[in-house]
């Protein structure tokens, strides 16, 4: 089967849903499929790389490929690549397709460098019969350094908001003083190198380890956890819809973003780098529980 690869024009329109992730760097993607009958799944693969999943009515996916999202060195352009869903993704969905391979590429599709609101769009082959026999995935690279992101009125109720968040550990400055674009979605997290990933809802989450210790005062956020405290600065309300609130928090030591998309010096190599990222979708960066 043949597999087409294209650039879309940046004025396409995204009428169908999709899935939106913001970094403090001031890198958004965002990622949108053709409307079907199928579901559609995105889970965390590596630190800059998720699995695309399609599934049919019977839970089976009969279609998975890995996304990757790379950066060039000078910070301005951007590489995506749809790649196999290789041994990786066998071991950890060894049922997707009811024991089967799951069908997916044979080789990887890599667009060209994109700037600032490019679109690749990936031609997804599906069974005959299904959606006209293929699918169109079309990712999106979005740079705004230092701008604000507008609450959606339709979602604000439950949207988190870091602006030039900085993050206190037991009362010392543990973050960058000054650096980092407003990110603000469903869901919030930043990453502290050497301590791993903290994630924040303003909704309790099907992920069971999430508990409800952070408490929201304007632009602060404070919660204890494993005996240390902190505390997070944020120059504009971190709360979209109020004041004051709680939110249910996780922490994941282990966490490590990999690739150089969240560094704000992508040359920097493989030097630690404090970040934060806001989502519509846990499934960034959690896989489901």
């Amino acid at each position: 089967m043949r597999i087409g690869v294209a650039l879309l024009a940046t004025t396409s329109c995204f009428c169908q849903v999709s899935s939106t992730v913001s970094l403090s760097n001031g890198v958004q993607l965002r990622i949108a499929g053709t409307p079907s009958p199928l579901k559609t799944a995105l889970e965390p693969a590596s630190g800059n790389s998720f699995y695309r999943i399609f599934r049919d009515e019977n839970d089976l996916a009969v279609f998975a490929y890995e996304l990757a999202v790379d950066r060039a060195p000078d910070g301005d352009q951007f590489r995506i690549t749809a790649k196999p869903a290789g041994s990786d993704f066998a071991a950890r969905f060894p049922k997707a397709d009811g024991g089967k391979p799951t069908p997916t590429f044979s080789e990887p599709l890599e667009s060209p460098l994109l700037t600032n609101g490019g679109q690749f769009s990936i031609e997804v082959p599906t069974e005959p019969g299904i959606a006209g026999g293929h699918l169109t995935d079309t990712a999106q690279i979005q740079v705004n350094r230092r701008g604000v992101v507008a609450p959606d009125a339709d979602t604000q109720a439950s949207q988190l908001r870091f602006a030039t968040l900085r993050v206190f550990m037991n009362g010392k400055l543990v973050s960058p003083s000054g650096a980092g674009a407003t990110v603000l979605g469903r869901y919030a997290m930043f990453y502290l190198p050497g301590h791993g990933a903290y994630f924040f809802s303003v909704e309790p989450v099907q992920h069971g380890s999430f508990v409800q210790i952070g408490v929201v005062d304007h632009g602060t956020l404070e919660f204890t956890l494993d005996n240390d405290s902190y505390t997070g600065r944020s120059d504009a309300p971190i709360l979209v819809h109020s004041d004051r609130g709680e939110l249910w928090v996780y922490h994941d030591p282990n966490y490590k973003p990999a690739g150089n998309w969240t560094k704000s010096v992508p040359a920097s190599g493989s030097r630690d780098e404090f970040f934060t990222a806001a989502s519509d979708s846990l499934n960034w960066w959690l896989p489901l529980q």
